[in-house]
């Protein structure tokens, strides 16, 4: 009786095992699963801010032509020997305030692409519940931060 008390311990035990084995395979699947999800969400993020920097490379190209061109016309004038050259000579400050402000944005964005790269991390992470974005948050190596 002693020996079929022991199998029926042993055979809860190993049922017991398998429930808690199967359990933490299914808790660490829907663990991967958000990651993937929230890198998903990264990575459209980062694409976005990539395509939004394209077009000011385009941008500052056309207005450093435009800034070239201005100034020929303008060297052009002078060697005519006209007089009235106020006008060009506000269109290409006007121009060149717009191409410093558009340097100015995309230098900005290049100079610190890794609070870019945190922002778009964690605003992906920001619907992953808080214990699994806190041990995610560790394994970036960043502070973990909790909305208390």
């Amino acid at each position: 009786m002693a020996e079929r008390r022991l199998g029926r311990t042993v055979g809860n035990l190993v049922l017991a095992l398998l429930n808690a084995t199967l359990i933490l395979a299914i808790v660490c699947l829907w663990m991967a699963w958000s990651a993937l999800s929230a890198a998903e969400r990264v990575s459209e993020t980062l694409g976005t801010a990539a395509r939004t920097v394209v077009p000011l490379r385009s941008e500052i190209v056309s207005l450093t032509d435009e800034i070239a061109a201005a100034r020929a016309d303008l060297a052009a004038r002078r060697d005519d020997g006209a007089q009235n050259t106020a006008a060009l000579e506000a269109r290409i400050a006007g121009v060149e305030a717009q191409l410093a402000d558009l340097t100015a944005a995309v230098t900005d964005l290049g100079a610190d692409p890794e609070a870019l790269i945190e922002q778009a991390v964690s605003s992906a992470f920001e619907g992953l519940g808080e214990t699994v974005a806190d041990i995610l948050s560790g394994l970036r190596g960043a502070p973990a931060t909790s909305a208390d």
